[in-house]
């Protein structure tokens, strides 16, 4: 397998983990410190804990991932746009976003960008 194809397999893996809520699935598709930037602009969740914890608030709201086109490789760098649905209380709320994940040698995920759009659902 070539080293894009294998980072394209890690970023469905992420996403299928996310879909299972598969909190132990998703954590470990990251490096040992990672960075995530969701939503990008807010105070990023910097190491394994504070990553975990951002994790362990969207797991009960049953995501769903569905990628919506292909996944873009550049270095150690891939992205893609996804949606995503959420159960908030009774209500199924869709958001679509574009996500850019940042690789170590290993295929680990030292950092994720996310960029959600609330109003692209809508329009």
């Amino acid at each position: 397998m070539s080293d894009r194809a294998k980072k394209v397999a890690a970023a469905e893996n992420l996403l299928a983990m996310l879909s299972s809520q598969d909190l132990d699935g998703i954590m470990a598709a990251y490096a040992a410190e990672p960075t995530v930037h969701d939503p990008v602009g807010t105070e990023p969740k910097v190491g394994r804990e504070a990553v975990r914890a951002f994790y362990e608030s969207v797991v009960p709201l049953k995501p769903t991932a569905t990628l919506l086109g292909p996944v873009t490789v550049s270095g150690d760098y891939a992205a893609f746009q996804f949606k995503l649905e959420l159960t908030i209380g009774d209500n199924l709320v869709t958001v679509y976003a574009t996500e850019m994940l940042r690789f170590d040698e290993a295929l680990l995920v030292t950092e994720m960008t996310a960029v959600p759009d609330l109003e692209a659902a809508a329009g």
